[in-house]
C-alpha cells in the first residue's frame, strides 16, 4: 500500500533518504487526522527526504507542528504548575503527557492531547484541595470513579482505574516510577501499564484509533517488557482481547517491531480470536477516515468483552 509505506518513512525515527511515492494530498490529510503530521514536518524539515517536496505540503505539515509545539508547552506547564504544591497525594499521569518525553526524541512529534491522572478513589477529596493555579471541579463521572477540573482554558480528567470509568488500577500505583520534574507526588507508569492503558484506550475507540497511538505502542515494545506480568495484568483488567488487537494492528502497520510484537501477543480461545481478528481487518486502512459510529461500538464490545 503506497499511502502506508509513506506513512511509515514519515513516522520512522530515522527515516529512509527518499519518500516512497504515494499521493501527497491524501498523504497530508491521513497525517493530520492520525496525530502525525508534527512528527512528518520535522523529518520534511531536518532530513533528506524532503528535499524535493512541494512548498505547500511542507507547510501545512509546519503548521500542525508549530501548533503541537505550543499547545504541548503550554498544557505540561499548566499541569506542571496545578501538581508541584501537590502533598501527600499519589498521581499517575497516563497517556501521551507520560511518554512523550520518554518515547520520542522531541516534545513536538507527539501532541500531549488530553491531560489524565490517575488517582486512588480515598486520595480524590485531597487532592482537589491540593491541586493549584485555577482548576476547579468541572463534572464527574457515572459511579465516581472519573471527574474533571478545567482553569476555564484546559481539562484535567481524573480517573480512579487503569480503565477509564473503572476502580481497579490493577497495581498501576504500586509499579508506577516517580516523575518528580512534573510533581514530588507525581508518577509514570510502569512500561507493562503503560502498554495496557495504549491498548485499553484504542480499544474505547474499537482500535479505530489515530495512528498515533500505534506509534507510542511501536516504542514501548522496544522496551524490556516482562511477558508473564503483561499477560497477567491483561486478564486481571479484561484486556486480553484489546491487547492483542493493540499488538496485531501494530505488528501491521510497522513491520520493523512484528517479531517483537508478536511474541507478546495474549493467547485467546479460538472464538475469541475470530472475533478480534475481524475488528482488527476492519481496522487495517490509516486512509478511512471515517467510521460509522454503530460499526465502532460493536467493535468496542468485542474487545472489551461487553455485553448488549
Amino acid at each position: 500500500m503506497p499511502l502506508l509505506d509513506a506513512i511509515r518513512a514519515l513516522a520512522a525515527f530515522d527515516p529512509p533518504a527518499e519518500l516512497p511515492p504515494c499521493d501527497l494530498d491524501d498523504l497530508v490529510n491521513v497525517l493530520e487526522s492520525h496525530g502525525l503530521a508534527p512528527m512528518a514536518s520535522y523529518q520534511v524539515e531536518s532530513r533528506p527526504l524532503g528535499a524535493r517536496l512541494p512548498e505547500r505540503f511542507r507547510e501545512r505539515l509546519l503548521t500542525s507542528y508549530q501548533g503541537v509545539v505550543n499547545d504541548n508547552v503550554f498544557k505540561l506547564v499548566t499541569l506542571k504548575g496545578a501538581l508541584r504544591e501537590l502533598a501527600g497525594v499519589r498521581a499517575v499521569l497516563l497517556g501521551a503527557a507520560a511518554t512523550v518525553d520518554w518515547l520520542y526524541p522531541h516534545l513536538a512529534f507527539r501532541p500531549v492531547g488530553d491531560l489524565r491522572l490517575a488517582v486512588r478513589g480515598e486520595d480524590g477529596a485531597r487532592f482537589a484541595a491540593g491541586l493549584g493555579g485555577d482548576f476547579q471541579p468541572a463534572s464527574t463521572g457515572a459511579g465516581g470513579h472519573t471527574a474533571v477540573f478545567s482553569d476555564g482554558r484546559i481539562e484535567l480528567r481524573i480517573q480512579e482505574g487503569l480503565l477509564e470509568g473503572t476502580a481497579d488500577d490493577g497495581g498501576l500505583f504500586d509499579r508506577a516510577t516517580p516523575f518528580r520534574a512534573m510533581g514530588p507526588g507525581v508518577a509514570r507508569p510502569a512500561p507493562e501499564d503503560a502498554l495496557l492503558l495504549a491498548a485499553a484506550d484504542q480499544a474505547l475507540e474499537g482500535l479505530r484509533s489515530q495512528l498515533v497511538t500505534f506509534v507510542d505502542v511501536r516504542e514501548l515494545v522496544r522496551l524490556d517488557l516482562d511477558r508473564a506480568t503483561l499477560h497477567a495484568r491483561a486478564a486481571r483488567l479484561g484486556l486480553s482481547r484489546a491487547l492483542h488487537g493493540s499488538l496485531s494492528l501494530t505488528a501491521s502497520f510497522f513491520p520493523e517491531v512484528a517479531e517483537r510484537t508478536l511474541a507478546l501477543l495474549p493467547v485467546l480461545l479460538a472464538g475469541e480470536r475470530a472475533l478480534v481478528e475481524a475488528v482488527i481487518e476492519g481496522a487495517r486502512d490509516p486512509g478511512r477516515l471515517r467510521v460509522l459510529r454503530g460499526e465502532q461500538e460493536a467493535a468496542r464490545k468485542v474487545l472489551l468483552g461487553l455485553q448488549g
